[in-house]
């Protein structure tokens, strides 16, 4: 019998909100196993289920210190996907996402709750097509994207939308996920079996998927000869360097080895060479906001409405006043949206909050002043899911980045995608994040 908070949480109806402050671990635990170990009832649109988990340090010592981990790892063990784009829709159903509100300084864990099958099959039945008809990625997703271009389109898309060394090591990963997905396409083929509808129009279009990867490389790489890194490049790069000398050093020898070895050693050297204050300094990387000549403006033109709201609060304001106060809000709509549209195909929320607050800064030290004011913002969020797929008789449902994946989606390995190194928000040897951008 499901009880206290786990109950409310099943009886909610709208979204709703649950602290998990004087909660322990084994009290998580229960509440995530109660509330979320069988579907939801059919709801007619997807609620959200919001967990304040930790907040500043004026209220930190109410929430146990690893309540986030422990609450994603119960969310985890129920097949819950880590998706930081994830929003109201049936189609997030099983999803969750980890946020900081910067404005009330809380740390929370959105959940979009499984829904009995009723709900899933209403969501489907006003469209008349069979569920094995949809394409296995959708046409707007990053992956589709890479997957059908042509090499000169898609060298343009990396720059614009993969501009920092830890992107492009991503589109690297999503490339090879894509490489698996046609091999797992043509295995049906040999072994004679007919392609549905997506799978034959996917087939058709993929193309110079090995070019691309090469050329993604070679981009990368320039971002180590030149010096093109975060400090938390740097140290990803140094430790998975350090990683392939160990492996190699194991080896027996040959030529071969040797000069992969030299290589190897070398780029030790350079990466020793380029030091945290100097890469930390750089005025010109991480690279501006995609849409930074589009912001500025509307910055500018946003800090006297700042201050005159200032002035509003502590006293009348002419009707002219009155009146100019009304374009605030649509100006501060419109950058919200020219921030967000500005999220790198795979970039990590943390490295995309640092980029954003840098060009924030950027303005107010060279305007703000001047102005009265100051830019700032909400904290943005960009959609995506990562995984794979696999052969045999037919071809799975296929997450690759800047696709949503609803529940029951596998990987190549026939297991539930996890967040760590496949959508997470940590780097590894072999990342694969996803978001997406309806901007290209």
């Amino acid at each position: 019998m499901v009880s206290g908070v786990a109950a409310s949480i099943r009886s909610s109806l709208e979204s709703s909100t649950f602290d998990l402050a004087g909660h322990d671990a084994t009290s998580i635990q229960s509440i995530t196993h109660d509330a979320f170990s069988t579907p939801f009832p059919p709801l007619d649109q997807m609620i959200r289920i919001t967990f304040v988990v930790g907040a500043g340090k004026l209220s930190r010592q109410k929430y146990d210190a690893k309540a986030m981990q422990i609450l994603t790892a119960a969310l985890r063990e129920l097949e819950y996907v880590e998706d930081r784009g994830a929003g109201c829709s049936l189609d997030c159903a099983g999803c969750f996402k980890t946020q900081h509100d910067t404005g009330k300084n809380l740390f929370t864990v959105v959940v979009f709750p499984k829904l009995s099958a009723s709900a899933n099959a209403s969501n489907h039945a006003s469209g008349g097509e069979n569920e094995e008809d949809e394409p296995l990625l959708p046409t707007n997703s990053p992956g589709y994207k890479i997957a059908v271009c042509s090499i000169s389109t898609f060298q343009s898309l990396l720059s614009s939308q993969c501009p920092t060394y830890a992107q492009k090591r991503k589109c690297m990963e999503c490339i090879e996920g894509l490489i698996e997905l046609l091999q797992s396409i043509e295995d049906k083929l040999m072994g004679g079996h007919p392609l549905d509808s997506a799978e034959q129009s996917l087939y058709d279009e993929m193309g110079e998927l090995k070019e691309k990867l090469a050329y993604t490389q070679k981009e990368a790489a320039k971002h180590v000869d030149e010096g093109l890194l975060t400090v938390q490049e740097k140290e990803m790069l140094v430790e998975m360097n350090q990683t392939r000398i160990s492996v190699l050093t194991k080896q027996k020898s040959s030529a071969a080895v040797a000069e992969k070895l030299k290589k190897a050693l070398a780029r030790k050297e350079r990466l020793q060479s380029l030091s945290d204050e100097k890469l930390s300094s750089s005025s010109t990387y991480p690279p501006p906001l995609r849409h930074e000549a589009k912001l500025t403006p509307l910055r500018k033109k946003l800090l006297p409405l700042l201050a005159l709201e200032g002035k509003a609060k502590g006293g009348f304001l002419t009707l002219a006043e009155t009146k100019a106060l009304t374009e605030k809000e649509e100006i501060e709509s419109e950058i919200e949206h020219l921030e967000e549209a500005s999220y790198g195909w795979f970039e990590e929320e943390d490295a995309f909050e640092e980029r954003l607050q840098k060009s924030r800064d950027k303005f107010n030290a060279k305007y703000a002043k001047k102005g009265g004011g100051k830019a700032s913002g909400k904290k943005t969020s960009a959609a995506g899911r990562s995984g794979g797929g696999g052969g045999g008789k037919s071809v799975n449902k296929w997450v690759l980045p800047g696709q949503k994946q609803k529940g029951g989606w596998e990987t190549s390995g026939g297991k539930k995608s996890s967040s760590k190194g496949k959508g997470g928000s940590v780097f590894s040897a072999m990342m694969l994040d996803d978001s997406s951008s309806d901007e290209d």
